[in-house]
């Protein structure tokens, strides 16, 4: 198994929460077949309290495309707020020319 990522969460100086993913590649079963690979995913507490799922590589493959997808919303609509402050900003400056 291999660590893919770990993420660690601090408030006030003490860990509020780890999220930590770790890759099991695909395999041979008995020269017959392949085994699909996989990930683990884990979210732990500060206390150690900890939930872990189990993903297919098929599974992390969705997951992995519908987090693009969000990113991709959360992106764009960061940048039309910008756009937004921009154009208040713009607007309040020339009425102040006036």
């Amino acid at each position: 198994m291999t660590k893919v990522t770990e993420i660690v969460h601090f408030f006030e100086q003490k860990i509020s929460s780890i999220l930590t993913v770790d890759g099991f590649p695909p395999e041979t079963k008995k020269d017959r077949f392949v085994k699909e690979g996989g990930f683990f995913v884990r979210v732990a507490d500060g206390d150690g309290n900890a939930q872990t799922i189990k993903l297919s590589d098929t599974e992390m493959t969705a997951l992995i495309q519908d987090i693009k997808i969000a990113l991709k919303n959360h992106r764009h609509q960061k940048l039309k707020l910008y756009a937004e402050i921009d154009e208040r900003q713009r607007s309040v400056s020339s009425k102040d020319s006036e």
